[in-house]
Formats: structure tokens, sequence, C-alpha cells
């Protein structure tokens, strides 16, 4: 059971840096970031 638990605490770990990782991308590039704020813009 421990040995569970410490595999789904790297899981989580590691997810959850994939998830960072896939948020800086899209950051990096602008035209991305254009495209959200006008989507957001256009809402209100």
């Amino acid at each position: 059971m421990r040995l569970r638990g410490r595999l789904w605490r790297i899981a989580s770990v590691l997810a959850a840096l994939a998830a960072l990782a896939l948020v800086f991308l899209a950051y990096a590039q602008p035209s991305l970031m254009q495209q959200l704020a006008e989507q957001v813009w256009a809402c209100f």
C-alpha cells in the first residue's frame, strides 16, 4: 500500500509539472494570448 501511495504522489507531481509546462508554452506564443484576450473581451 505504501508503494501505491508513493506512485500516486509521483504521478500527481508529474501531471502538475506537465500542466505548468503547457501553460508556459501557451504564454510563449503572443498570438495565442492575443486571441484569448479578444475572446474574453468579447464577453463584455
